[in-house]
């Protein structure tokens, strides 16, 4: 294959982490060492959809959407990061908050075990409550809940990479 002729899903190797935009957030994949019968990368990730890991098809997981490299990589040696990713499929239980498909790549990685995303949304909760409540002398619930969905959203939305 040429390089002209090269797709991104071409370029990966084991054992890399990557990101596909789902709009409101990104979701965070394992690449496997396997190959689906079209001869695309298998990818091992978290998702609600299934509710817990799986190994399935780029296209898949993916579904047309725009996806690239996890700015931070794993260390580990490639075999290391798959045989972990593996390890939990159909075992790992999908949580949002807790056991999400960044939480479950990074544990593969070896990386910090953490949700940039969750952490985002939950910052700007905070911020734009406490901002809501230090502004305004007696804000209501309503206007509490407002400004909570609006912190949220705009905290998740500076944990995007992919723009």
């Amino acid at each position: 294959m040429t390089g002209l002729n090269m797709t991104f899903e071409d370029t990966l190797r084991p054992g890399e982490l990557i990101l596909t935009s789902m709009g409101n957030y990104e979701h965070k994949s394992v690449v496997s060492d396997r190959r689906c019968h079209l001869g695309k990368p298998m990818l091992i990730s978290a998702t609600a959809r299934t509710g817990t890991v799986m190994e399935e098809p780029y296209d898949t997981v993916v579904m047309g959407r725009k996806t690239g490299y996890a700015q931070q990589q794993s260390d580990f040696p490639a075999h290391v990061v798959v045989e972990k990713a593996r390890s939990q499929i159909e075992k790992w239980q999908y949580q949002v908050l807790m056991q999400n498909c960044e939480v479950f790549a990074n544990w593969a990685g070896g990386l910090k075990v953490t949700s940039r995303q969750v952490n985002g949304v939950l910052s700007g909760i905070v911020i734009s409550v406490s901002a809501t409540k230090m502004i305004a002398k007696n804000p209501s619930p309503f206007a509490l809940v407002i400004m909570a969905f609006v912190g949220g959203t705009v905290g998740l939305a500076s944990t995007q990479v992919l723009k």
